[in-house]
């Protein structure tokens, strides 16, 4: 048996400071169900025992709950439910659950988390994201791979032609770095990028250039020494 000496609430769970140095995180609604107060004396393996046996409706529920709000992956679930103090047993079967009745998909929410953004990012910040929430490797080049050179190139060179519009004076290859940089923060590489600036300056989008500012964007090339 162990003395509570402290208990804390750190987002979503309650963490029981034990007189041995030992930590025990619970999860809000299970420690509702089961409250402690500092000073009473507890058994953490029988603590441990009720939070496995209850544990699985409770993290169902929390699951449930977010994937109501938004689409997330199954690695956000998964971490989620773990930092909230859920056993790894429950989290498992949570998991197994939402997958079987098809409430986590991980390749459906990439598909729709790229829709959501192409308009806005490229390729490589699409990778990026989805890598962060956890997506495997093989899911993520599938969804990138789906996204056509040619819708890539029409969201640069709308991206394009809207930053262009908010910058001050004529076309030089500072502007045309900066430009350059820009995309490549939104994730096109640097062909799609290029292939936006030379729309832009034939005229294509609709926006007009002076001859010599065209001449001057196409006789610099990234990586060429000033």
């Amino acid at each position: 048996m162990e003395t509570v000496i402290e208990i804390k609430k750190i987002q979503g769970s309650a963490v029981l400071c034990l007189e041995n140095g030992e930590r025990l995180k619970v999860p809000v609604s299970l420690f509702r169900e089961r409250p402690v107060r500092k000073g009473e004396t507890i058994d953490p393996t029988l603590y441990r025992q009720f939070m496995v046996q209850r544990g699985y409706s409770h993290a169902l529920d929390s699951a449930v709950k977010m994937l109501s709000l938004c689409d997330r992956s199954e690695n956000e679930i998964r971490e989620r439910l773990f930092r909230a103090g859920y056993p790894e047993i429950c989290v498992s079967r949570v998991i197994q659950k939402l997958c079987a009745e098809e409430l986590l998909d991980d390749a459906a929410f990439a598909r729709n988390w790229a829709q959501s953004r192409l308009h806005k990012y490229g390729r490589n910040r699409l990778r990026q994201e989805l890598s962060r929430r956890g997506v495997d490797r093989e899911t993520v080049r599938e969804t990138v791979e789906r996204l056509s050179d040619e819708d890539q190139l029409a969201d640069a060179v709308r991206l394009t032609g809207k930053y262009l519009a908010r910058t001050h004076g004529d076309m030089d290859r500072k502007l045309y770095q900066r430009t350059l940089a820009m995309l490549a923060r939104h994730g096109y590489d640097a062909d799609i990028a290029r292939r936006a600036l030379e729309t832009i300056a034939r005229g294509e989008d609709g926006a007009e250039w002076e001859e010599e500012d065209v001449k001057e964007m196409f006789a610099w090339k990234p990586g060429r020494e000033e």
